[in-house]
């Protein structure tokens, strides 16, 4: 099977690691993802594994796609993020593999909860933190009633086209590559997880 964390990925990890900062700068300009750099990277990674490792690594490669899309689909159809986002990580599991997109997700998804206390607490206070976890436990209360639609204007879409809220967005490519950046680090110092 092939080896999503071996010395022989250094070519997918750094050309995942660069189109995340390429994301990542345009995500913060735009606020957008464009697909000329994520259809290429998904593709790109297929190829590259399938050319590699043949039929083995193209499986591989595709589970990293597939695993991309899984995890961030449900977020994107709530309108919590960009369809950008959910292609950025596709492409990145075509080159990292589906164990590493997994936790290149959660690492991310980690960054993102870190980040938002971080930037609640030093705005409203640490009262503000408690009174919106709680709120945030009663949405996700909710999400069945409401499945995919938000009526009160805090999808993704209508608070980048709203100036004053669209300063409060955090672009989520920052958090993949956090979440990449993550993975390398504790795979270069601790080993393989």
């Amino acid at each position: 099977m092939t080896n999503f964390m071996g010395e022989s990925m250094m070519v997918p990890y750094t050309a995942a690691l660069a189109a995340a900062i390429i994301a990542t700068v345009t995500d913060i300009r735009t606020l957008r993802i464009h697909n000329v750099l994520t259809v290429p990277l998904c593709l790109s990674g297929l190829l590259f594994h399938g050319m590699q490792s043949g039929w083995e690594g193209l499986i591989a490669s595709l589970a990293g796609v597939g695993i991309g899309f899984a995890v961030l689909i449900l977020p994107y159809l709530m309108g919590i993020l960009g369809a950008g986002d959910v292609k950025l990580l596709m492409g990145m599991g075509a080159w990292i593999g589906g164990h590493s997109t997994a936790l290149v997700a959660l690492f991310g998804c980690l960054a993102t909860g870190v980040v938002a206390v971080v930037i609640l607490a030093r705005r409203d206070g640490f009262s503000a933190v408690r009174v919106n976890a709680h709120l945030s436990l009663l949405r996700l209360q909710t999400i069945r009633r409401h499945l995919f639609s938000t009526s009160d204007g805090t999808d993704i879409k209508s608070m980048a086209a709203d100036p004053k809220k669209r300063q409060n967005l955090i672009p989520f490519s920052i958090m993949l590559t956090m979440g990449l950046v993550t993975l390398l680090v504790i795979a270069f110092t601790v080993g393989p997880i």
